[in-house]
């Protein structure tokens, strides 16, 4: 079976692979990088290709999954953060026209993405790359660290705030809906809102500062911040073998100020689970809709309690262990939505997201559960194929086909 894996994994990233000579500041250079699924999400998104990647390096390709991360290099210039997408080709679709074309530029858009990559070249190193080959992409890792933590996280809280859904990843979740009460006409005015920020970034001239200070959508996301502090974390492992040892020091010690933030600011007590902040409201009010991001913090070196909670809370079969698990909306929630249709992130598992539990899960030794979710997330593969996402209560398959980073179950297969 795990050769069978491996092969089908293989074709597909292959087939989804993209490459082009690309000349922009005057430099002209090839680029090779994993579309999510062609024809449907074609151009280069930030958190895929750092996932992509970690599939690359896995299937012992580490030149292919350096090259994952080198485009996203290129791309971003002299930029000093990653954007969340890079346009490598030129398309004038109906989305293009509502929001891609709001952007300054043609090259890339102006928004952030869960700032994982510093987990991405840590697998490179543990696979056994040469650490000379990393050097130059870790050091605009390590400033793209501390702007995202300069710029974004300004205030005492030590914790990012996104300006817009997409910086997520997570686009429409119910968590977002805030002022967004109209259920009837929920699609358009999520898509409304997705371009007024846009729009309303436009009036700020793009400055980074600006927008993370104004926005009138502002959200302490605790995925976006568990992820950032997992790939600081991760990060500095590579910044010792680089002998870089005081950056290496700060990374742990902005990881470990976010996880302390996540606790005192994100985590209640009573209901047992992390909730974003809603910036917007006065003294950063909790999101009380329970999302897989409410669990996500069990990938970080939380205290024991905390643990058993998220792992109960995980394993309910009333709210998140599913027929296949892990539905990224509880089930117990009145937007619950297993079909994720017509917005996405509303209540379908998502093979990332049980990427991310399934190393919680090993972090913290336990072993039965995280083999009963990577068996559960190989059956979702065997019955619909590598799909965007897939419906928790039948298994059956949405959104697009041969979607990339559904690859990830190659991970969670291995021992």
């Amino acid at each position: 079976m795990e050769k069978k894996l491996i092969a089908e994994v293989k074709q597909l990233l292959r087939s989804n692979s993209i490459s082009k000579v690309i000349s922009r500041r005057g430099i002209t250079r090839k680029i090779t990088y994993t579309a999510p699924s062609p024809g449907v999400y074609t151009q280069q998104w930030f958190w895929d290709s750092c996932l992509h990647s970690l599939v690359w390096s896995e299937l012992g390709e580490r030149e292919r999954a350096l090259q994952e991360l080198e485009s996203l290099r290129f791309g971003k210039g002299d930029k000093p953060f990653f954007p969340h997408m890079l346009f490598w080709k030129k398309i004038r679709n109906i989305y293009w026209w509502l929001f891609d074309g709001l952007y300054p530029t043609e090259d890339y858009s102006e928004l952030i993405q869960p700032p994982l990559i510093g987990i991405s070249v840590k697998k490179l190193l543990d696979d056994g790359i040469n650490v000379e080959q990393i050097r130059q992409i870790s050091e605009e890792i390590l400033n793209y660290y501390k702007f995202i933590l300069k710029i974004r996280a300004p205030d005492d809280s030590n914790l990012l705030t996104i300006i817009h859904p997409w910086e997520s990843g997570l686009d429409s979740s119910p968590k977002f809906d805030l002022n967004l009460t109209n259920r009837r006409f929920m699609r358009t005015r999520q898509w409304l809102r997705m371009r007024t920020l846009l729009k309303e970034f436009q009036k700020y001239d793009w400055n980074q500062e600006e927008m993370a200070r104004k926005s009138s959508f502002r959200v302490k996301c605790v995925l976006t911040n568990t992820l950032c502090a997992w790939g600081m974390e991760s990060f500095s492992s590579v910044l010792d073998a680089l002998k870089m040892n005081d950056e290496a020091s700060l990374m742990r010690e902005e990881s470990d100020r976010i996880l302390q933030s996540l606790i005192q600011r994100c985590w209640n007590e009573e209901r047992g689970l992390f909730f974003d902040l809603n910036v917007k409201k006065q003294g950063n009010e909790q999101i009380h809709v329970k999302t897989i991001t409410s669990l996500m913090p069990l990938m970080l070196k939380i205290p024991k309690d905390i643990k058993q909670s998220l792992i109960s809370h995980l394993i309910n079969p009333k709210e998140f262990w599913s027929r296949y698990p892990v539905p990224t909306v509880s089930m117990d929630e009145k937007t619950f939505n297993p079909r994720d249709i017509p917005l996405l992130w509303r209540g379908p598992t998502w093979i990332n997201t049980n990427f991310f539990l399934w190393n919680g899960l090993k972090r913290h030794k336990q072993i039965k559960t995280a083999e009963e979710l990577a068996e559960k997330t190989l059956d979702l593969i065997n019955k619909s194929g590598f799909r965007e996402f897939y419906n928790p209560l039948t298994g059956e398959g949405g959104g697009a086909k041969k979607f990339g980073w559904s690859t990830l179950i190659l991970l969670m297969n291995r021992n």
